[in-house]
């Protein structure tokens, strides 16, 4: 995050926040409406409470399932069903749970049988850091809770997220592994991030630095950047170093892909998956990321780690509305992730 003289108050992060709301929400509804083929429509919404922050507040959930495989709290004597709890992406500020439709209509025409909960966490300005890593705790926890409720898998319970939301699908189980230290022990089957970001020890002058290409091709500007740095990345509310005031941008809560090994191998799942963009100033840290992973499949302390850099596409490329065009590098991502996603479920 690049330090200003002046840092801007919050009154004005929240103006800038609407209009940029605005913006992505008709993307969004171009993408939803008007590009084919539709994607499917949640068949549930519901509020639930926020527990382990600070912030009191609730969290919307979007549940999508199958149009023949309707959710029913009465149903209980259907086989358990597998779960994938989605974020979505906009640097934390923006963006809304149902931008991930398409993503979720995938998911269920593949494994019809699954549960896809999209998550609208809170957002910054208004709730940051780290209040989307507590939210999407606290989605888990509760959804863990109400497994039997809503017939929901245990024993599959998968993470997935894009850009933002990324970032909270690989950060979000070491807040979890803390929290369960109060409670019972949830294990996730598998995480998939889509074009995450992992290492905020990095200033964004130095992830443009790192790949040249992503600022040639980039639909991002450098000052909506800077309005989500400054709105997530709250001074007050980040982590510090043990024994001192200096914020900790290392730590696995914002950066996942700092995290030592020993808090890797007790949090995360046994399967990970990690698409990156080659047009994109997260392509090298996300590539790093998914190497090291690597590094322990190797070595026999993970199960599996998959994904691949989606070659010649910029970061958020999938969420660009298609209209009638075909989008080959969304549905080869796509698919791959499905793959991986069934592996992670033990289907096929």
């Amino acid at each position: 995050m690049t330090s200003t003289p002046h840092p801007p108050s919050r009154s004005s992060l929240i103006k800038k926040a609407s209009r940029y709301r605005t913006l992505s929400s008709l993307l969004s509804i171009l993408d939803r409406y008007l590009s084919w083929p539709l994607p499917s429509k949640p068949e549930l919404e519901i509020a639930i409470p926020s527990q382990s922050s600070k912030c009191p507040g609730s969290i919307d959930l979007h549940i999508f399932t199958a149009p023949s495989k309707g959710l029913s709290s009465r149903v209980q004597s259907t086989k358990p069903r597998p779960v994938l709890i989605n974020f979505h992406g906009g640097g934390f500020s923006i963006g809304h749970a149902l931008d991930d439709s398409r993503w979720a209509s995938t998911v269920l025409k593949t494994y019809p049988d699954a549960v896809v909960i999209s998550v609208n966490y809170r957002l910054a300005p208004e709730h940051p850091f780290p209040v989307a890593l507590d939210d999407g705790t606290d989605t888990i926890l509760w959804l863990w809770e109400h497994a039997d409720r809503y017939n929901l898998d245990k024993t599959r319970f998968c993470l997935s997220g894009f850009s933002a939301g990324g970032n909270l699908a690989l950060a979000v189980p070491f807040r979890l592994y803390d929290e369960q230290r109060k409670r019972s022990k949830i294990s996730l089957a598998g995480q998939i991030a889509f074009y995450p970001s992992v290492d905020w020890t990095h200033t964004r002058a130095e992830r443009n630095a790192s790949n040249p290409i992503a600022v040639e091709k980039s639909m991002i500007s450098d000052s909506v950047y800077w309005f989500f740095d400054h709105s997530y990345l709250f001074p007050g509310s980040l982590p510090k170093v043990p024994g001192g005031g200096r914020v900790n941008m290392a730590h696995p809560y914002l950066s996942p892909g700092r995290a030592a090994e020993e808090a890797l191998l007790v949090a995360y799942a046994p399967a990970v998956a990690l698409y990156t963009c080659a047009w994109d100033q997260l392509l090298v840290e996300g590539e790093a990321f998914r190497d090291r992973l690597g590094r322990l499949v190797r070595e026999g302390k993970m199960g599996s780690v998959g994904g691949f850099m989606v070659e010649s596409v910029i970061h958020g490329f999938d969420k660009k509305p298609s209209f009638w065009r075909k989008a080959p590098e969304r549905e080869r991502m796509y698919s791959d992730a499905l793959r991986e996603l069934g592996i992670m479920w033990k289907i096929g």
